[in-house]
C-alpha cells in the first residue's frame, strides 16, 4: 500500500508521490512548451501569397529587427522569435540587406535567411544595341541603384587597348544585384563580363582576319549588332564587312553614320547625311570607325571573329516583315535587290 492513512476524514499523500506528480507535471509543461515553440517556429506565416520585401538596416540588432517584423504585420509576436535567436546564438549573426519573404515562409526560415545573408537580388537587363549613354540613363532612372561612385569608371586596359570612350565596353546581359548597388558596380560587372567573352572569342577567332586587335573586333561586332536582328544573319553580315576590309572597300554602313550624327539625327537618314563627313561616316572614310557604335551581344561578337565563309560584298533589306537581307557578290545583283526593296516599300506606302 503506497498512500492511504486515514485520519479525521483526510487523505494524506506520500511525499514521494508528490515529487513524482511534480516531475510529471513539469515534464508535461515542458513538452507542451516545446510543442508550442516548435509549432510557432515552423508554422507557415500567412502573407496572403504575396511576397513581402523586408530590409535590415546596417547596424540594426536582432531585437530591432524582430520588432520591425511585428510592426509590419509579418509576425504576430516576437517573444518566441527572440528566445530562439538567443538560445541558438543566431541573433548576433544576422546580416543587413533586403530580403524577400514569400507565402511559404516561417520563423525558422526567416532567421536562417537573415543569418545566411540570402538577400534578394533584383534583375537589370542591358539591352543589345543600346549605346553606353542609354545604358547609364536607364541605370540612373532605376530606383535600384544608388548612383555613381566618386571615382570614375576605369577601363580594364590589361587586355583591351581602347581609347577613353566607354562606348561598347559593356556586355548586354541580365545581371542580378542587391538593392542600393552603386552604378559603378554595375558598370564593372558588365565590363568584366565583356572582357571575358572578348578574350575567349579572340583566342578562337578564324584565320586571316583583317582585324588586328580585340578592340577592332568589338567595333565590328557593334556594327553587326545594329545591322540585323536576325540571329542566323550575323555571321553573313560579318563576312560582308570582312570582305570589304580585305578589298580596301569602304564599309558604307548607315548605323555608323547615324551614330556620328548624334543629336542631329532625326530618324530619317538623307543623302546629305551620307556625304557629311564625321569620324564615324564609313561612306566618306576608309576602314572601321574609331570606337564601337553600340553595345554588342555575345552572338555579334562571335560573328565578328567567325564570319561566314562567303564572298558577298553587298546586302540590302528585303523589305519583308522578317527583317532579313538579300546578299550579293556583285554590283548588278545588288542593284536588282535594291530595286526589289524599293518596289516593295513603295507598294506598301500606297
Amino acid at each position: 500500500m503506497i498512500i492511504l492513512i486515514i485520519r479525521e476524514n483526510t487523505i494524506l499523500i506520500n511525499p514521494f508521490y508528490k515529487i513524482k506528480l511534480l516531475i510529471v507535471s513539469l515534464v508535461a509543461i515542458l513538452v507542451t512548451s516545446v510543442w508550442i515553440f516548435y509549432k510557432t517556429l515552423f508554422s507557415t506565416i500567412n502573407l496572403n501569397d504575396k511576397p513581402i520585401f523586408f530590409e535590415i538596416e546596417y547596424g540594426e540588432n536582432f531585437s530591432q529587427t524582430s520588432e520591425k517584423l511585428k510592426m509590419q504585420g509579418i509576425i504576430d509576436g516576437d517573444i518566441l522569435l527572440k528566445i530562439y535567436a538567443r538560445i541558438s546564438a543566431k541573433g548576433t549573426k544576422i546580416q543587413a540587406g533586403e530580403y524577400m519573404l514569400d507565402g511559404t515562409t516561417n520563423l525558422f526560415s526567416i532567421i536562417n535567411k537573415f543569418v545566411l545573408g540570402d538577400i534578394h537580388l533584383h534583375p537589370f537587363t542591358i539591352i543589345e544595341g543600346w549605346t553606353a549613354n542609354q545604358m547609364i540613363e536607364n541605370l540612373t532612372a532605376s530606383n535600384l541603384f544608388s548612383g555613381k561612385d566618386e571615382s570614375p569608371f576605369a577601363i580594364n586596359s590589361g587586355f583591351l587597348e581602347a581609347n577613353e570612350n566607354i562606348e561598347g565596353l559593356f556586355l548586354p546581359e541580365t545581371y542580378l544585384f542587391p538593392k542600393a548597388t552603386s552604378i559603378n558596380s554595375v558598370l564593372y560587372s558588365a565590363h568584366d563580363a565583356l572582357i571575358e567573352v572578348l578574350q575567349e572569342e579572340w583566342l578562337n577567332r578564324a584565320n586571316n582576319l583583317p582585324i588586328k586587335t580585340p578592340y577592332e573586333g568589338l567595333i565590328l561586332a557593334s556594327i553587326i549588332e545594329k545591322e540585323t536582328a536576325v540571329p542566323d544573319e550575323r555571321s553573313r553580315i560579318a563576312s560582308v564587312f570582312i570582305q570589304r576590309l580585305k578589298l580596301k572597300m569602304r564599309l558604307q554602313t548607315d548605323p555608323t553614320v547615324i551614330y556620328g550624327l548624334g543629336d542631329k539625327y532625326d530618324g530619317d537618314i538623307t543623302r546629305s547625311d551620307l556625304r557629311s563627313d564625321t569620324p564615324y561616316n564609313t561612306y566618306t572614310r576608309n576602314g572601321l570607325p574609331p570606337t564601337p557604335i553600340a553595345l554588342a551581344g555575345r552572338d555579334s561578337i562571335h560573328a565578328a571573329f567567325n564570319p561566314a565563309d562567303e564572298k558577298n560584298i553587298y546586302f540590302v533589306a528585303t523589305g519583308d516583315k522578317d527583317g532579313r537581307h538579300k546578299f550579293s557578290t556583285n554590283k548588278n545583283d545588288h542593284d536588282l535587290a535594291v530595286k526589289d526593296y524599293l518596289d516593295k516599300t513603295s507598294n506598301k506606302a500606297n
